[in-house]
């Protein structure tokens, strides 16, 4: 009953995170798209004759996605920390209150375990984005040690 009770309340702040953040990744998958369908296998992929949707789909978006996620892997860390004006909006006792409550008191031991586990979780978030990048893109694979 609880847990359900800290998800109901979690819902408006995590939208609120989510919306505010989604600009700058639309924008970059945007510039990235850009990038991509100016490429020479694209051209090539229109002169074979196929689709657009699939040109865009399977050739152009699968290597435009690949810096965005990186992207949002790295930006795991503002969610995590930098959502205080969120926090302070909807009264959620957060990461990221507890860390300015650590500066107003000048907690160091508590300020160092908060940065280590922003730290711990952009590591983690970088190392699933390093490893899904063996399914978006099949070009990445490990050598086997050559």
């Amino acid at each position: 009953k609880k847990v359900f009770s800290i998800l109901y309340h979690a819902i408006l702040p995590a939208v609120t995170i989510i919306i505010t953040a989604s600009g700058g990744w639309m924008l970059t998958m945007r510039n990235n798209m850009i990038a991509v369908l100016n490429e020479d296998f694209i051209l090539f992929a229109y002169a074979k004759g196929l689709p657009e949707e699939i040109i865009e789909i399977k050739y152009a978006a699968r290597n435009a996605i690949l810096p965005s996620f990186t992207g949002f892997a790295m930006a795991i860390g503002f969610v995590v920390s930098g959502a205080l004006l969120t926090e302070i909006v909807f009264s959620y006792p957060g990461v990221g209150y507890m860390l300015y409550q650590a500066v107003l008191n000048i907690d160091y031991p508590l300020m160092q375990a908060i940065f280590l586990i922003i730290t711990l979780t952009v590591l983690i978030a970088n190392f699933i984005a390093d490893m899904a990048y063996v399914l978006l893109d099949p070009r990445v694979r490990t050598s086997g040690g050559e």
